[in-house]
């Protein structure tokens, strides 16, 4: 099984990307565009009435995402072992990590793009 840890890339441009909501799996396939730039994992759940608004937020309002921010969707029902790591235990909860992945910040609620990018500043 594939490791749920996220990665990041060593490339310096990576910062100045485009501000992004993109899920795990694109995440860990675009390393390069996303990784060093600051990252959210957003622990999500289909049938969560606050994940549903934050993602209805985040999904009208992706060009108000900060460059350089990029927000992953991680599916709560279906990532048990970033949810140990983390020590996540309800839906709705944001992760701010590292290059590296280590946890810098955690927080819960419904967001905002706004609220989000705000936390990461």
């Amino acid at each position: 099984m594939a490791s749920e840890e996220p990665m990041a890339s060593e490339d310096p441009a990576a910062a100045a990307a485009p501000g992004a909501y993109i899920t795990l799996a694109d995440y860990r396939g675009n390393e390069a565009m996303y990784g060093n730039g600051d990252v959210v994992l957003f622990f999500h759940a289909d049938w969560c009435p606050t994940c549903q608004a934050t993602e209805e937020d985040l999904t009208d309002n992706a060009a108000a995402i900060p460059a350089g921010l990029t927000i992953v969707k991680v599916d709560y029902d279906d990532s048990d072992e970033l949810k140990q790591r983390y020590g996540i235990t309800t839906q709705h909860t944001y992760v701010q990590v590292d290059a590296d992945g280590n946890e810098l910040a955690k927080w819960t609620g419904s967001m905002t793009s706004a609220d989000i990018a705000a936390a990461t500043a």
